[in-house]
């Protein structure tokens, strides 16, 4: 293991053996709370969006982080974690939240794309 580099740059963008231990190895339901999670991708965006008031903004970081934790995206979760940790100091200024609001959007795309990746693979492995 390296032990340099954090554990959540080491891995994939959605750690799919972590999704599928907590979802009891059920395609089904992973497919299902993958798909709850693409969804929501759209409201936290708005609501990390940089003229959101500081409190507001913390709160709808700490619930991307702990949505992204929860399927395996650490890098997200890592982000979110360190956005919510900044707004807990004061009120963080427009560029701030832009700044940070880039990085966790950009991280986002990323991990929808993983979440098509995997779909594709339990759309395959129920055809055999």
């Amino acid at each position: 293991m390296d032990l340099s580099t954090p554990l959540h740059l080491q891995g994939p963008v959605v750690d799919k053996a972590h999704l599928e231990r907590m979802t009891g190895g059920d395609q089904e339901l992973a497919l299902e709370v993958l798909g709850l999670f693409r969804e929501q991708i759209e409201l936290w965006s708005k609501l990390l969006q940089p003229s959101t008031d500081t409190q507001d903004w913390g709160n709808a970081a700490h619930t991307v982080k702990g949505s992204a934790r929860g399927i395996g995206a650490w890098q997200l979760g890592e982000l979110c974690g360190q956005a919510e940790e900044a707004s807990k100091t004061r009120p963080l200024t427009r560029d701030e939240k832009r700044a940070f609001y880039e990085a966790i959007t950009t991280e986002m795309q990323s991990v929808i794309g993983e979440i098509a990746v995997i779909e594709h693979q339990y759309a395959l492995a129920s055809l055999r």
